[in-house]
């Protein structure tokens, strides 16, 4: 339907009869700007900016620009009626959880303000903007510092937002008397500016995000942002009950200002601002010109000792200038393209944004007017006494009636229990920001029960809002927040911790070389922890990168790369076992098979060396038997050095034996001048000395011993590194093998050759290590074997001689430590380099 002349004369009449009236000159025709605004208006952002310029315009007393927006502390009772409110009210949904259909957040918050009138006498609206503001706190994404996203899919801040939702949440706390969601509103603002505000300028960037970042200074969004603040400014001054947050007033004042002061600062181009405010090379439009001279004559009245003279007279200038640019049929341009920011092509037909902010331009000025703060060639004002209106109000008498053609009523039908989505030619779909899905087509607007065809196929349960969970022993997980009922791909957070694929009817499986299995029955796509069902018979731990290792605890070696905590078949290494235990621990079950070194597990870790004890051992035996080649240790115990190395032998004082070749000294004492050099036949293990003393004049005949080479420092001790981490699931052990020389003077380490295999003893000869490169001259797998054994060799020094260090084996019983330094064996994680070379003299 469209308002008639009659109609209009009538809306005038009634207010006629209780306002004073005065005719405002601004230089141009708001009333053929206004019905080209209506006319042109498409979206939902435009639909709410309309319904606002129409309430300022008509029904100034209802908007937060009045007098007394609210009476004890309360919304208005408004006639829906009223202009506005039905022009409004055509584009509110009331079952639906935004208020009209949109693919932004902020958008359709634009209407809220209309609704929160529109409820002083049909709650079914109070609902409506409630269900609007659960969605835009509590469901909509948001940026790291917390600031309220514009779009739905992804966290991206638009200074355009700031008009749309922070007026309507102001307002809603005057609604619902909630002062703290009033602190929240204008701190929203905030967290709006620091993303969007950089040191560089005064004004706002226009988008920061992932889809449509825009970093330029849009006249349009720092329009959009002004006048947005100031809604919000005046509502908390107005409102009783923000009484106590001058702090927050001025907070907001501050920002306005900083958008001001630097559109101020920026040029023109035929009058008009540019399109984007740093960038002359932009031509001048209407469109953000308008808002925040609107801006600017608003704060003036607010304020004007913050926002003097000069933002009256910069924003007179932008009117006059702009009323030049509006043509015979109304319409202002050029204006930008209000869905094509960067184009720059002149938009010449009518932008319904920008149309509005003429509008707005047009009410900020009427009140500055009003409040004999800007001047106008405006009649004189005739003044009608009625209590309560206060000495002058001014309304502008329009030359032409304002129309628009009605939308089709909103739905009014009871909707009752959700029904199938498929059912009744409901045909019901989401509309991209809902909760549950509305029926299309019979019962449009009513919720219904999401099935396979509205859903459609499964998307990710973490993204856009879905919330996905499992319901209880089902497959498929579904989502709970947006799009309920639809099922969902899981992901480690619908899914929880491991469970086993046995039970609740998971039937785990793994799916190639994977490393963990999946739920194939209920629970599908989940992780579960593996069984012998899972992982069937033993496989290779070398193959198919199991990376096999023993957990401590199993008999068997579980994988640690694919296949994780499955039980595997590998042969005992250094990799798999980790660093030897004590035979007798964890059913190891250790023992000697037949004249080995070390004695290795029976049992659990079948294969891995373990370290021997009295129970390994058995009964004492001749030290110089079976390859024993025992001497004492630095607790005087005499041990075998060889096979069965570590277990306690009887010791002999046969100087012939293992290599000894011992002789006989000038002081009738014996000592071997082989192995174990210097030591009484008597094996009495001992370090080499540094030097002998010749022997008597009196026996030239006995040969000195051997001299050694000079001790030098640095020192180094070579060897094996084993460093490992294990996790808290079994066979989560990962070991990291390399080949490590350390600096004894400064305990610093250098390391080569890291791989998790493990290497051998053999492997240190040619390795470089650090600057060094080791030259093995005699087997360096045997223990206590002498000086010269090996180098270590330097590059050489400045004037060009050796610099190099000579190296023997380690050696326990001379008081060698097993390791380069102390180990470290915690239940999670440790370390160790095992000592294989000791380089402590000349080379």
């Amino acid at each position: 339907m469209r308002f008639s002349k009659q109609a209009l004369s009538s809306l005038l009449l009634a207010l006629f009869a209780r306002t004073a009236i005065a005719q405002v000159e601004a230089g141009y025709d708001v009333s053929l700007a206004t019905q080209v605004m209506i006319n042109k208006a498409s979206h939902s952002w435009e639909w709410g900016t309309v319904a606002q310029a129409l309430l300022e315009l008509y029904n100034n007393d209802l908007s937060v620009f009045g007098p007394n927006p609210f009476p004890n502390g309360k919304i208005p009772s408004a006639d829906p009626g009223t202009f506005a409110l039905a022009y409004a009210k055509q584009f509110i949904n009331r079952n639906s959880q935004v208020l009209a259909d949109n693919s932004a957040v902020g958008d359709p918050a634009s209407l809220g303000v209309s609704a929160i009138l529109l409820g002083q006498s049909d709650s079914t609206y109070n609902g409506a903007a409630n269900r609007q503001a659960d969605y835009i706190l509590n469901q909509a994404p948001k940026w790291s510092n917390g600031a309220i996203s514009h779009r739905p899919d992804v966290a991206e801040i638009w200074a355009d937002f700031i008009a749309m939702v922070p007026p309507f949440l102001a307002y809603l706390a005057v609604q619902e008397n909630n002062p703290g969601l009033m602190s929240q509103t204008v701190a929203q603002c905030g967290l709006q500016r620091d993303v969007l505000k950089t040191s560089q300028f005064l004004n706002w960037r226009h988008i920061i995000g992932p889809q449509s970042q825009d970093t330029g200074l849009w006249s349009t969004s720092n329009g959009w942002a002004c006048y947005g603040m100031t809604r919000v400014l005046h509502t908390l001054q107005k409102w009783s009950g923000s009484s106590s947050m001058s702090s927050q007033a001025s907070q907001l004042k501050g920002w306005i200002k900083e958008i001001l002061d630097g559109a101020l600062l920026s040029g023109f181009d035929d009058g008009l601002l540019h399109n984007y405010l740093n960038n002359a090379s932009w031509f001048g439009e209407i469109s953000g010109t308008s808002l925040l001279t609107a801006c600017a004559y608003r704060m003036a009245v607010n304020d004007p000792g913050m926002f003097p003279q000069k933002y009256i007279t910069w924003a007179d200038t932008n009117r006059r200038n702009i009323a030049q640019h509006q043509g015979g049929d109304g319409v202002f341009s050029p204006a930008v393209n209000p869905l094509a920011w960067t184009d720059k092509s002149k938009f010449t037909s009518g932008s319904p944004e920008g149309q509005a902010f003429t509008v707005f331009m047009y009410t900020a000025f009427r009140d500055c007017v009003g409040a004999g703060i800007c001047q106008s060639s405006s009649l004189p004002a005739t003044t009608i006494s009625k209590p309560g209106i206060g000495p002058i109000d001014i309304l502008t008498i329009l030359d032409h009636a304002i129309t628009f053609t009605s939308m089709p009523a909103p739905p009014t039908t009871t909707c009752g229990p959700p029904q199938s989505c498929d059912m009744n030619g409901c045909a019901g779909a989401f509309n991209g920001l809902s909760k549950f899905p509305q029926c299309t087509g019979n019962s449009k607007g009513c919720q219904c029960i999401a099935t396979a065809n509205t859903c459609g196929s499964h998307q990710s349960c973490d993204l856009n809002g879905c919330a996905g969970a499992f319901n209880g022993l089902s497959k498929f997980p579904q989502c709970t927040g947006n799009f309920v009922g639809c099922e969902c791909t899981a992901t480690a957070n619908t899914c929880g911790p491991h469970q086993s694929c046995d039970l609740n009817g998971c039937a785990g499986a793994f799916n190639g070389l994977s490393k963990f299995p999946q739920c194939t029955g209920n629970f599908i796509g989940c992780e579960c922890t593996a069984t012998a069902n899972t992982c069937g018979p033993h496989q290779s731990c070398d193959l198919n990168g199991c990376a096999g290792a023993f957990n401590g605890l199993s008999k068997f070696p579980q994988c640690t790369g694919n296949f994780v905590g499955c039980e595997c078949a590998c042969a005992a290494t250094p990799g798999t076992c980790g660093p030897p235990q004590s035979c007798d621990l964890n059913n190891c079950k250790g023992a000697f098979s037949g004249l080995v070194t070390v004695p290795t597990c029976t049992n659990f870790f079948k294969g891995c060396v373990c370290s021997p004890t009295s129970t390994t051992c058995g009964a004492q035996q001749s030290c110089d038997l079976n390859g024993c080649a025992g001497g004492f240790d630095t607790k005087g115990v005499a041990r075998c050095q060889g096979n069965f190395k570590g277990c306690a032998c009887k010791s002999t004082s046969n100087c012939d034996l293992n290599g000894c070749n011992g002789q006989l000294q000038a002081d009738g004492s014996a000592l071997c001048m082989g192995n174990f050099f210097g030591c009484p036949c008597k094996p009495v293990w001992i370090p080499a000395p540094t030097s002998h003393p010749p022997p008597p004049p009196s026996q030239p005949s006995s040969p000195s011993p051997p001299q050694l080479p000079p001790l030098k420092n640095p020192w180094y001790c070579l060897g094996v590194i084993d460093s490992w981490n294990c996790g808290s699931g079994p066979g989560s052990c990962v070991h990291d093998f390399s080949l490590g020389a350390r600096n004894m003077d400064k305990a610093t380490v250098e390391s080569t050759g890291h791989t998790g295999v493990g290497h051998s003893d053999q492997d240190l000869c040619g390795a470089t290590i650090g600057d060094a490169i080791v030259n093995c001259k005699g087997d360096i797998t045997q223990s206590c074997s002498g000086y010269g054994v090996a180098t270590y060799q330097f590059p050489n020094n400045a004037d060009g001689t050796p610099n190099s260090w000579t190296c023997r084996t380690q050696c326990g019983p001379s008081g060698d430590s097993s390791f380069c330094f102390p180990a470290l064996n915690d239940i999670f994680f440790g370390n160790s380099l095992g000592a294989v070379l000791i380089c402590d003299r000349v080379g």
